[in-house]
């Protein structure tokens, strides 16, 4: 299948960068560019895109109001930010993806043409394998597969995914082994990629300013982008959410994130527990990791009660950290097929047999605060 796209920017030598560096994929018709919001709207009555390349910032409409008015009259068109790597460029971004862009990708701003081309051609092959999942997901027997490489489109039999019969059991609790019913929780450990600022925006602001128990989160993000992040779920809840840094003490009624580009883990100092960032390699192709941040997670507060979420994104990353958690005490929550943008991570761990509640990301929030003060559940425990 080739994918419908259009170009929007304001300015006429990125609409051509971005036409050359999507067209190298064999996969990607750019159908149309637009310099405007207004006139993007008026081509996607016409021409029905499939993916939307939107500048963030444009004179008249510019990008929020544009993907606002995209959102709700074709909410089946993907929409995709290009984002200048600036104070005000990285906030309307993460105001793009709580609305619903699925991401974003970054103007080159380098003189050298060559690494330009190289970092659109990355961002655009990792978007294409979103599109793959997404086909994935919807069980297209024997259809077309993207084909990331910038090759020729693949003819090839997908999988057929865990069925929402399947899937449904998951919604109540699932004893793979017997389990001891925790009787408290320390703490809260959030995993989440694809979707999740729209997912946390969701999750965040329902959470109590009286919450008992620290959370932390990993949301797989490049640098500078999850400073805005932690701002504007700030700006929407009753909880304070902070970007972590070295020696943070890490406090009850407070969330938590994981610097951009950087592994977050915790640490004893002195009898205290407190937040470390470092730049050890990536685990999973990723940066942050939830699987690091789990383990240290594990072990300085396995024994006390862990509640355990994966949300919405691509890939495995989470899975073994789970696994670690569940070998001590923990209770997983995941995020249901239905309400993902990509039902990748929480799948992982669902398959894994390491799940205790699938649920909508519309509930997640309420289960949070119903086991962290009620707590009263029994968890899937591992050998």
């Amino acid at each position: 299948m080739i994918l419908k796209a259009l170009i929007v920017d304001d300015t006429i030598i990125y609409r051509k960068i971005l036409t050359d560096a999507t067209s190298a994929f064999s996969c990607i018709k750019v159908i149309g560019t637009a310099p405007s919001g207004e006139i993007a709207l008026k081509k996607i009555s016409f021409d029905k895109p499939d993916i939307v390349f939107l500048d963030v910032h444009m004179p008249g409409m510019n990008g929020i109001e544009t993907l606002k008015q995209i959102k709700n009259l074709y909410p089946e068109i993907a929409v995709v930010m290009v984002s200048s790597i600036s104070t005000r460029g990285t906030s309307d971004t993460i105001e793009a993806l709580q609305i619903g862009a699925i991401d974003f990708i970054r103007k080159p701003d380098g003189k050298d043409m060559r690494k330009n081309t190289e970092q659109l051609h990355n961002d655009i092959k990792s978007l294409l394998r979103f599109f793959e999942i997404k086909r994935r997901t919807l069980n297209i027997q024997n259809d077309s597969m993207i084909d990331v490489t910038g090759g020729t489109t693949l003819q090839k039999k997908i999988a057929t995914p865990v069925s929402s019969k399947q899937i449904s059991k998951y919604k109540s609790v699932q004893k793979v082994l017997p389990g001891k019913s925790l009787s408290a929780y320390a703490i809260c450990a959030i995993g989440v990629s694809t979707g999740g600022p729209e997912a946390l925006s969701k999750l965040i602001p329902k959470i109590p300013e009286d919450f008992p128990i620290p959370i932390v989160l990993v949301q797989h993000m490049p640098p500078i982008f999850t400073k805005s992040l932690a701002e504007s779920l700030t700006r929407r809840s009753k909880v304070k959410v902070i970007e972590a840094e070295d020696n943070l003490p890490v406090t009850k009624g407070t969330v938590v994130l994981a610097p951009g580009g950087r592994h977050m883990v915790i640490r004893n100092i002195n009898g205290i527990l407190v937040t470390g960032i470092n730049d050890e390699p990536p685990e999973n192709s990723c940066r942050p990791s939830i699987d690091v941040l789990f383990r240290s997670v594990a072990a300085h507060y396995g024994e006390n009660g862990v509640l355990a979420v994966i949300l919405t994104g691509m890939g495995n990353d989470g899975l073994n950290g789970v696994r670690t958690l569940k070998r001590k005490k923990c209770t997983c929550l995941t995020q249901s097929e239905s309400s993902c943008v990509v039902y990748g991570m929480p799948r992982a761990v669902v398959e894994a047999g390491l799940s205790d509640k699938s649920l909508h990301l519309e509930m997640i929030a309420d289960e949070i605060i119903s086991l962290v003060y009620k707590k009263s559940f029994s968890p899937i425990n591992v050998a």
